[in-house]
């Protein structure tokens, strides 16, 4: 059976098997980088672009920490803190990405008890999410 093979398809299909080995994995080591084609938003199309990027995440996320930042001065009411964190975060909450809103969430925490005085629970950070 060996002997019914040339040198030149022993080649061929080497070649040919290469190249759909290292586009296999070609394709699923990017597969997060491929647009969706979807029309369900600007940040739905930036998170499934920039999954594994996470230099774009953290300046997006200091993006957001520098926004809110004006929003801890004069609160001292939980409820008005919680009020105001939503109306700013209203725009970020399509943004699913790991390590987005843990980084937003400790940012909060921290000027939310060293500012106003206030301790946000758990419950309150998913709610400011809303």
């Amino acid at each position: 059976m060996l002997q019914s093979i040339s040198w030149q398809q022993y080649i061929l299909f080497l070649l040919l098997s290469a190249a759909i080995y290292y586009l296999f994995i070609w394709v699923i080591y990017f597969k997060a980088k491929f647009p969706s084609f979807s029309t369900a938003g600007n940040f739905s199309r930036l998170s499934q672009l920039g999954e594994d990027e996470p230099d774009e995440v953290l300046s997006t996320a200091q993006h957001v920490i520098d926004e809110l930042r004006p929003v801890f001065a004069g609160k001292q009411n939980k409820n008005e803190l919680i009020l105001a964190l939503q109306l700013h975060l209203k725009k970020y909450n399509q943004w699913d990405e790991p390590g987005f809103r843990e980084t937003i969430n400790d940012f909060i925490a921290d000027q939310s008890e060293s500012i106003c005085s206030i301790r946000l629970g758990e419950e309150d950070q998913r709610a400011v999410w809303l």
